[in-house]
């Protein structure tokens, strides 16, 4: 039988969870379907290349409305970039149109393309699917005239888990379509929860609002006042230009602090038990109100949580039974605090691992995830 023909749109070049979790994906759906990747130049143009055929741009056109990212002082200048990447935004139809015979479907791989979106609209009548990965503001102006766009343009939108799909209205056509761990577990060899080092554990991008500025801050604290423990950091600075750099708009921490004798820089890391297989509990204190992927990975692997969540109706976390979270973000007292608990107190890290595992693994089942957006693509084709 032919294969439909579908056109992933990916915003971001440079390695994220975002990234992460479309391969995950692909890995099981490119034997259905014939996979096509628009996307900036960089590190995801190069990983998609094994799913599909890539067709990469200088960049797309973005509009960050998430509860974190919206615009407000300094970050009103980040519109002149988006007014600027109406251009390569406009060329990648030109270059879609040339390199791909047919598409059926386009599938956008974040809410924050709502500008490409609204281009590619007056191109291409297939049906759109929105992928949404982050809180979105709905309470500002900009956020109801997107949700009125959404409504009209996009066939089927999909959320990550509960808490995304909560900061959308109800009036939108959303359906969760949760991030699934498609590693193999493999055996945490030398597990040693009674060790005399707490080893807590970062991975991801090193951007303050992501919270490992005031992780670090405190772990530095602690090791002045002769706590046993240590801190692994796996992941990257996001490189800008001279200009972003310059006004803070990287949000890069500075490298300066990760030099501590009792900090191990792992930096970018593909295979996770490298990382995992050193760590009692994962710290992830970001201020975007919502779990990292890093959260249900951690519990894949039987380990427990630090996260900041002002409200939490997740589906990959419970306080005080999978982890310990804490309601107001930069909260340097409050990650102390956590941190302390666990060292005082290391048979909870097994328990509280143990419990993980086994809300993950009801949630983020594999075959029943890939069921639901195998039904979302047949859905939209159909119509």
């Amino acid at each position: 039988m032919k294969k439909n023909n579908i056109l992933y749109v990916h915003p971001i070049k440079e390695f994220s969870g975002a990234l992460k979790s479309i391969e995950e994906y692909l890995k099981l759906l490119k034997k259905d379907y014939n996979f096509y990747f628009l996307v900036p130049r960089g590190v995801a143009s190069h990983r998609l290349k094994k799913y599909g055929k890539v067709i990469s741009v200088y960049g797309l056109s973005k509009f960050d409305n998430s509860q974190i990212g919206y615009y407000k002082n300094l970050r009103w200048l980040l519109v002149i970039r988006e007014i600027f990447l109406f251009f390569p935004t406009i060329y990648s139809i030109f270059l879609i149109k040339k390199k791909i015979n047919k598409i059926h479907l386009i599938h956008f791989n974040e809410i924050t393309l709502v500008p490409t979106i609204f281009i590619f609209k007056f191109f291409f009548k297939v049906p759109f699917i929105l992928h949404c990965r982050t809180l979105f503001n709905k309470k500002n102006l900009l956020g109801k005239k997107i949700i009125t766009f959404l409504k009209k343009n996009i066939n089927q939108i999909i959320a990550i888990d509960n808490d995304v799909k909560n900061s959308l209205p109800k009036k939108l056509n959303i359906k969760i379509v949760r991030n699934i761990f498609f590693d193999k577990k493999k055996k945490l060899l030398g597990k040693n929860y009674n060790d005399e080092f707490l080893k807590l554990g970062y991975l991801g991008s090193f951007l303050k609002y992501k919270g490992i500025h005031d992780l670090i801050i405190v772990f530095n604290k602690l090791v002045k006042e002769n706590y046993k423990i240590k801190l692994f950091l796996a992941g990257n600075f996001i490189k800008k230009n001279f200009l972003f750099n310059y006004l803070d708009l990287t949000n890069n921490i500075n490298k300066n602090l990760i030099k501590s004798k009792n900090i191990v820089f792992m930096g970018h890391i593909d295979k996770l038990e490298k990382f995992y297989n050193n760590i009692d509990v994962l710290c992830f204190p970001s201020y975007l109100n919502a779990l990292g992927r890093q959260i249900f990975e951690a519990a894949f692997y039987d380990i427990p949580s630090i996260v900041c969540l002002k409200k939490n109706k997740s589906d990959s976390f419970l306080n005080n039974k999978t982890g310990l979270s804490f309601t107001n973000p930069g909260s340097k007292k409050e990650i102390e605090k956590k941190i302390k608990y666990f060292y005082y107190n290391r048979k909870m890290i097994k328990k509280m691992g143990l419990n993980a595992n086994r809300l993950v693994s009801k949630n983020f089942d594999i075959k029943k995830n890939l069921k639901v957006i195998k039904n979302i693509y047949s859905s939209c084709l159909k119509n």
